[in-house]
């Protein structure tokens, strides 16, 4: 059990009305039906001056990002009917992704409801200018927020989860099921104040989040959104980078189960140990409205009780992991970490407000330990409750009377100051904002079990077979707040986050996160119940059109549980021609094949065909037919693909058709060149998209332009496909220049 260890100030009037309100409530359902899903389209152009972008039907947000010179200054002018343009207004850069290191200089969302053309103005030329267009979904009803404003300094502030503004928790996931950003949690030191540097007037904040979540996590690939919080202009706390599975009716507070805080990506070289609450806005030369400050306020004073933080003080921040110093105030600004205007002049005018607003609301008793709240049972009698001072003395009591046993909401304190004995601050009831002496006849229901052991699994389709269930919800420690029933006619799929166990609860439980009445329940596994779709069944393979004889490699790339068998058919006949997890088979005759693979592991057995997915074809004679060397692809300047290459992506070019290349042709020479590389990897160059070649064409260090002559198969259509591996989040830029072609001797 973790105690979570916090300050009291004296419970003046001024900081009761403004943090005092209602005990902690289950969670309100969500205004989102489920996960939306943002759909994005990037349009590059080269812009020396002014260029013009038309915006799919439909975008409602956008982003601008470029290369050539980061130090550029561009301006967007917004058009609903692409004749009449408003005045220009300058982007302003995304603070979270500053110095990527991917030659990008990345702007900032921009919501742009019923804006048909974007203008682009640059005062230096820039040969790669992109508009990321994002549908980020229909205007909604404002999202439910999570629990109530609580009476102690030690509870969050309400929150709206990923559920609730619509997370599509699969952004953050690659294909074989691993998160795509590790999951890295630390002591919390430093609280630091950001601005989006979006609009002041959002009329769609909820979409507004996704589509950063969108820009962050797949447009930057960070693989989530950066912050830990958000706040709109309403004063909406929305939840930021994702920390974990939290118990329906839970707070999400950014942190692990024993209290560490997870890591963000909001200030760079600084993101170990800090929390990053952003204010959704521009606040240059404009103020955050009073809602938002107040949100902003309650939620810096829930974090700096909560974790030990002195609001008003500086104090070095050591990075835990490079072991960078710097000294900052402990509720900053980003400005105070990196160079960068970020959270604005007019918002960072207001901080030194701000610390002494949420001092005023922390309490300042010093060695005051408390553990999280529990219920506090009272037996009959009477009762004498006192409320005290900064000092200790009291200022107030009250007396009551109960004839039955009563309870009530309570956080223990082992002592007061100035009053000898165990003493206990209530939270909620006739009682609240007292504290009460302990005696015989109060006692603090079970302690909490610990929720240490806790591991859940990426979401995954559960089946339920036609019977009878009852679904049960849980608040934070395991206990029992709601119940509901369900009886499925015909078996049913829900999407579930799978658990080992549920704390206070034996067995395994399954907690519903789709749609329909058990959403927001566990359920209780059953002989009746088993997660469904695995196998996730799936292969590639290098070569999939050839001249025969044609070897090719089949590489596995299904996600499998438990022991696992695997049963090829390579021709379409039904038979099976292999065992091997990832085999290899030699196409002796020409034809078209369709290949099928079937998969068993310990969940069950999947299935699948790609049909015509083998080509193979009669060997002919070929002649070489030299050219004078033409650039057929150049991804700095868009030539054939806009860049960078990022890892693990493939991507194809078309060469038949250009630069001299007959449509006819089925291998070209030519020079390969990597340049602008991230990071040490390798280039594959060939007939075929694939993530996994079976070898690679030029090997490369970071930073350090390489080249290579090269002869490669075309595939069927003309293309060539190429892939660049290294590590995730590396890229690099590709020049292809063609010096000759192979081309069939025939009638």
């Amino acid at each position: 059990m973790r105690l979570n260890r916090f300050l009291l100030r004296p419970l003046v009037a001024a900081v009761a009305a403004a943090l005092v309100a209602t005990a902690l409530g289950p969670a309100a359902p969500s205004d989102v039906a489920g996960p939306v899903k943002v759909y994005a389209t990037e349009v590059t152009h080269a812009v020396n001056a002014v260029q013009d972008f038309d915006l799919p039907a439909g975008t409602t947000h956008v982003a601008i990002h470029w290369t050539g010179h980061s130090n550029a200054t561009v301006f967007a002018a917004l058009s609903r009917d692409g004749a009449t343009f408003p005045k220009a207004a300058e982007v302003e850069l995304d603070e979270v992704g500053e110095a990527k290191g991917d030659g990008e200089t990345y702007g900032s969302v921009m919501a742009v409801p019923g804006v048909k053309v974007v203008r682009v103005t640059a005062d230096q030329p820039l040969p790669t200018v992109t508009v990321l267009a994002l549908n980020a979904g229909a205007a909604e009803t404002v999202p439910s927020p999570r629990g109530n404003r609580a009476a102690a300094v030690n509870s969050i502030p309400s929150v709206i989860p990923r559920a609730a503004w619509g997370a599509d928790e699969n952004i953050r996931f690659d294909p074989y099921g691993e998160e795509r950003w590790l999951s890295e949690y630390f002591p919390l030191q430093k609280l630091i104040v950001h601005h989006t540097a979006g609009s002041n007037t959002d009329p769609n904040p909820a979409a507004t989040v996704r589509a950063i979540y969108y820009y962050h996590a797949v447009t930057q690939d960070w693989g989530d959104i950066g912050y830990q919080y958000l706040i709109d202009s309403s004063g909406r706390i929305y939840e930021g980078r994702h920390s974990r599975e939290y118990w329906d009716g839970a707070i999400p507070t950014a942190d692990d189960a024993s209290g560490l805080t997870i890591a963000g990506g909001h200030a760079l070289y600084h993101n170990a140990g800090t929390m990053g609450i952003a204010m959704m806005g521009t606040f240059t030369s404009q103020a955050p409205t009073s809602a938002a400050v107040s949100s902003l306020t309650s939620l810096l004073t829930w974090a700096s009780a909560t974790h030990g933080i002195d609001p008003t003080g500086s104090s070095t921040y050591v990075n835990p992991v490079s072991g960078i110093t710097r000294y900052t105030p402990n509720i900053g600004g980003h400005r105070d970490y990196n160079s960068t205007g970020c959270p604005g002049t007019v918002l960072y005018g207001m901080l030194p407000s701000i610390r002494a607003a949420v001092s005023a609301a922390t309490n300042n008793w010093p060695g005051e330990a408390f553990n999280p709240r529990r219920t506090l049972s009272f037996a009959p009698g009477t009762y004498v409750g006192y409320q005290f001072n900064a000092a200790g003395g009291i200022v107030s009591s009250k007396s009551f009377a109960l004839t039955t046993p009563s309870s009530a909401p309570t956080s223990q304190s082992a002592s007061v100051p100035g009053r000898s004995g165990t003493w206990y601050y209530i939270t909620a009831g006739v009682w609240a904002g007292y504290w009460v002496p302990g005696s015989a006849g109060t006692s603090l229901s079970g302690a909490p079990p610990s929720r240490s052991e806790d591991s859940y699994r990426p979401w995954l389709p559960l089946n339920l077979a036609a019977g009878s269930y009852t679904g049960y919800r849980f608040n934070t420690w395991g206990n029992v707040t709601a119940s509901t029933s369900f009886a499925p006619s015909s078996p049913t799929w829900v999407p579930t986050t799978e658990k080992s166990m549920i704390p206070g609860q034996g067995g395994s439980w399954y907690y519903v996160t789709g749609g329909g009445p058990l959403r927001g329940y566990w359920i209780p596994e059953t002989a009746a119940t088993t997660l469904g779709s695995l196998p996730m069944v799936n292969f590639v393979s290098p070569s999939t059109y050839g001249i025969g004889q044609l070897t090719v490699t089949f590489v596995n790339q299904s996600i499998t549980y438990g022991p696992t068998s695997w049963a090829w058919d390579f021709n379409g006949d039904g038979t099976t021609d292999s065992t091997d997890q990832s085999p290899t088979y030699t196409y002796t005759s020409e034809g078209t094949y369709s290949v099928g693979l079937t998969v068993t592991d310990s969940l069950g057995t999947g299935t699948l065909t790609k049909t015509d997915y083998i080509t193979v074809v009669a060997p002919q004679p070929s002649t070489y037919v030299p050219l004078t060397p033409t650039r057929l692809l150049d991804t700095r300047f868009g030539n054939g693909l806009s860049g960078p290459f990022s890892a693990g992506v493939p991507r194809t070019v078309q060469i038949s058709g250009r630069g001299g290349v007959p449509a006819n042709a089925t291998a070209v020479t030519g020079n390969l060149t990597v340049t602008g590389q991230t990071a040490a990897g390798y280039v594959y160059l060939g007939p075929e998209s694939t993530a996994t070649p079976p070898t690679s064409t030029l090997n490369f260090p970071a930073g350090d332009t390489r080249a290579n002559g090269v002869t490669v198969a075309l595939g069927p259509t003309g293309i060539l496909g190429a892939t660049f591996g290294g590590p995730g989040g590396a890229s690099t830029h590709l020049v292809f220049d063609v010096t000759g072609y192979f081309v069939v001797l025939g009638p």
